[in-house]
């Protein structure tokens, strides 16, 4: 697994950096017309209240939105009875809103991790003692998640600028508090654990800080943030991978975690496969997240199992102190 690591962030950063550059269909000459005429006819002030539904309203759906809307399907029966295949707008497959909602299965998915988080929580406030080691930090860690799949919820729902940066800032929260509590994991229970705690925290947590600056008043870099959580994600893959090598023959339930980490590599090929939306409502990264939620109860079944290990290695170092 660890070999396959480098593979897999190589072609990641691939298939994100080929992303990132514009879009064939909200380029072409057909869409920009068809754009510029629905606009002059139908985005007067006397117009625009009258075309919108209410629930596009409520989704801050404006009438020149609509028209983008509009356009981008008969351009897409362009490209698909031309044989060039269906094409991206604006870094997006063509789908089928719901009541205003633009990417509703990823909409939908992301709400589903965010549930699954908060259900294994409540079985973990139940299974684990609150004075055990990491009990706290388990909780803030589904408190981070949580928030970023909210965010995800929202940028799925409707994408404008707030909603897309606090998604994109919500996933680095969750993968550089995942190298927090590695770090922390790491070292716990040995000497200067404390401290590699408190000077890794520091770290990470300014480094967020000044990423986030620099996202909303600086520049929102697309591939400079993909690089950055894919730096992250691999040190946190590799980091609990080779402590899961160390651990897995001394104590069984650190093979929970090795299947984990071996599932988020794998989940992420839905990046890697990217293909137009099935039935215009799920295509590979709304099924990436259909695919993650159901880790989350393997995840919290681990930190159970090892906050137990954790209090009871804790209370034989006391019997002998």
């Amino acid at each position: 697994m660890l070999e396959a690591v480098p593979l897999i962030i190589t072609v990641i950063f691939s298939f994100v950096i080929k992303n990132v550059f514009g879009s064939t269909g909200d380029r072409s000459q057909m869409f920009y017309s068809c754009v510029k005429d629905c606009v002059e006819k139908n985005c007067s002030d006397s117009a625009q209240d009258f075309q919108l539904s209410l629930p596009l309203r409520l989704m801050q759906w404006t009438c020149s939105d609509e028209c983008k809307y509009m356009c981008m399907w008969p351009t897409v029966n362009w490209f698909v009875e031309a044989e060039i295949g269906v094409q991206q707008f604006y870094g997006k497959w063509p789908f089928i809103r719901v009541l205003g909602i633009q990417e509703p299965a990823a909409a939908l998915f992301s709400v589903l991790n965010l549930v699954g988080h908060v259900l294994m929580l409540r079985k973990f406030r139940k299974a684990v003692n609150p004075n055990a080691p990491f009990y706290v930090i388990t909780h803030i860690f589904c408190l981070i998640c949580c928030h970023a799949w909210f965010w995800s919820t929202l940028f799925h729902i409707r994408d404008v600028r707030f909603t897309e940066i606090m998604d994109y800032l919500g996933a680095f929260s969750m993968v550089s508090f995942s190298v927090y509590h590695f770090i922390i994991r790491f070292t716990t229970l040995r000497r200067y654990s404390s401290l590699y705690s408190l000077c890794s925290g520091i770290a990470i947590g300014f480094y967020f800080i000044y990423h986030s600056y620099t996202t909303f008043f600086v520049k929102m870099d697309y591939g400079y943030n993909m690089l950055i959580n894919i730096a992250f994600g691999a040190i946190n893959i590799l980091g609990w991978s080779i402590w899961c090598l160390k651990f897995y023959k001394q104590r069984p339930y650190v093979k929970q975690c090795a299947t984990f980490i071996a599932l988020v590599a794998f989940t992420t090929l839905f990046e890697v496969l990217d293909f137009p939306p099935l039935f215009w409502v799920f295509d590979a990264h709304a099924l990436w997240h259909l695919s993650t939620a159901p880790l989350a109860i393997l995840w919290y079944k681990f930190l159970i199992d090892d906050c137990r290990y954790l209090e009871g290695l804790k209370m034989d170092l006391e019997k002998l102190a």
